[in-house]
């Protein structure tokens, strides 16, 4: 193909033109003017197209001796052609154009060339571009990059939003990895040791650092957990050490349960030592550990407080804002009680420091708090027995009469309260026992018409239930009486002392009336 283009190109375009332009001519003279062809002849020359069209080929631009030597092969390949077919039937490429070619892209139709020897009327070539391969390579070279690239970008995005940089967290708190895992999407696990020399959750080593992972790999983190509480630690005597130096050997033993309270003192100086308490009795100092919980109290030294808070007036106030007030401004209070016939119960009498005076914290003040009206009780020797209960201002009045030796009757003997005792009304009141004087017991005539059975109710009622300590004997005569009558008596119809006892002579019944004497009371 290359040769025969070459018949097209420098001084052999002009001879290679008159040759065909003879050709033409000469097979213009041979054939008759066309006429219209059947079924059978519009098939062979679809067959004979298709074999012009298996012969085409494409090459590289024509030289001088490619040209000669297709001309001459033309030459030899004519008679074939003319007798396949008539030269009117002959298809002829025409000459290409910006129009035909875009044409061509848009139909995606292969341009067909016809040999310069098969063909009898060829009045144009088809120049084909020598650089076309190296471009068609060149353009599937770009685009084979860029889908490298694409599919690089594509790659380097991807493990973008699917890895995370770790960043070094040795040395670090534990909550920053827990919030850097969560915030990055990163799972992880911890695991907790001892280690004098970290704190409390501080990181101490990490199996990823400084390096990418991806999301929802797990990174292992081992995280501090201070000192060991387990470790007995030797105790020093606090007693010489002052206040920093206790809180420097605290610090270098990691002794956190180790407590220091410093507290106002009055007798010991700033900074000194005032005692040492473990707070488990069953531990002692020899084997105390790093968990044993201990307090080491230093002195303050003495508080001084400046006097800079008003003390208002609660004259009239009740007892709790004066106590909310104190607590308020660390006042301590003493709080008294009294009875009062103007101020109410649980109002404010008075107060110890006047009003807007001057008071520092810790100060100490009284108020006088009423109880109300107090029930005052009397003195029942200066009223009778009839009397005592209407003069008992209220209180309830118990009045009884007792048998008295040495007090004359009517007389008032003793009450059960104090004269002058106050009651307020919250106080629980007594019933007030008000004794007043029957003088000396007087002991009856029982003979003839008293029964032996009967004598018990008489002593209570008449002599013992009256404060009179009376008792009685009996014995047994010989009687015409009634059996169980009483006939004989020690004493009868007399004041008698109020720790008497009565013989009483009581009959048997025994004797028959005419064997006595005349019957006469015996004295």
């Amino acid at each position: 193909m290359s040769d025969f283009l070459s018949n097209f190109s420098g001084d052999n375009y002009e001879k290679t033109r008159q040759e065909k332009m003879e050709q033409k001519h000469k097979v213009d003279k041979k054939e008759p003017t066309k006429t219209k062809k059947s079924g059978e002849q519009l098939a062979s020359k679809e067959q004979s197209i298709k074999e012009i069209n298996s012969n085409v080929s494409y090459g590289p631009k024509n030289n001088s001796e490619n040209v000669t030597q297709s001309i001459q092969e033309g030459k030899t390949n004519s008679k074939s052609v003319s007798e396949i077919e008539n030269p009117e039937e002959l298809i002829y490429t025409k000459k290409r154009n910006k129009k035909k070619k875009n044409e061509s892209v848009k139909t995606e139709e292969p341009v067909v060339e016809i040999p310069v020897n098969q063909s009898k009327n060829l009045e144009e070539v088809i120049e084909t571009d020598p650089t076309y391969k190296k471009k068609k390579i060149k353009k599937f070279g770009y685009i084979g990059l860029g889908c490298i690239v694409a599919i690089s970008l594509f790659y380097f995005g991807y493990y973008q939003l699917t890895h995370v940089k770790v960043p070094d967290f040795e040395g670090k708190e534990l909550s920053e990895v827990r919030q850097w895992t969560t915030e990055n999407g990163v799972k992880l696990q911890v695991e907790q040791k001892y280690d004098f020399a970290k704190e409390a959750n501080v990181i101490i080593h990490q199996t990823v650092k400084n390096k990418k992972i991806k999301k929802g790999k797990e990174l292992v983190v081992d995280a501090s957990l201070g000192a060991d509480p387990e470790e007995a630690v030797s105790l020093p005597d606090f007693k010489p050490m002052k206040l920093k130096e206790a809180k420097g050997w605290i610090s270098e033993q990691k002794a956190d349960n180790l407590a220091i309270i410093e507290e106002y003192s009055d007798t010991i100086p700033a900074g000194d030592y005032i005692k040492f308490e473990i707070t488990n009795k069953d531990v002692k100092a020899e084997n105390y550990k790093r968990k044993d919980k201990a307090k080491l109290y230093y002195s303050k030294g003495k508080e001084v407080f400046e006097k800079d808070i008003p003390m208002p007036d609660f004259a009239g106030k009740t007892k709790e804002e004066a106590t909310e007030w104190a607590k308020k401004n660390d006042i301590t209070v003493k709080i008294e009680e009294s009875d009062s016939d103007k101020v109410e119960n649980g109002k404010i009498i008075s107060q110890s420091i006047g009003k807007d005076t001057k008071v520092a914290k810790r100060e100490s003040m009284t108020i006088t708090v009423s109880t109300g009206k107090a029930l005052i009780v009397p003195d029942f020797s200066q009223f009778t027995a009839e009397e005592a209960e209407s003069k008992a201002n209220g209180l309830q009045v118990q009045v009884k009469q007792l048998f008295n030796d040495e007090v004359p009757y009517g007389r008032f003997i003793s009450q059960s309260v104090e004269i002058g005792k106050k009651y307020t009304e919250k106080d629980e009141k007594p019933v007030i026992q008000v004794v007043y004087s029957f003088g000396k017991p007087y002991i009856k005539d029982l003979r003839d018409n008293t029964l032996e059975g009967d004598l018990q109710k008489i002593f209570y009622d008449e002599y013992q239930s009256k404060g009179a300590n009376i008792t009685y004997q009996v014995y047994y005569v010989d009687s015409t009486v009634t059996k169980g009558t009483v006939v004989k008596m020690s004493q009868y119809n007399e004041f008698i002392p109020s720790s008497s006892v009565v013989q009483i002579g009581i009959s048997k019944g025994n004797l028959k009336p005419e064997e006595n004497k005349p019957s006469q009371k015996e004295e």
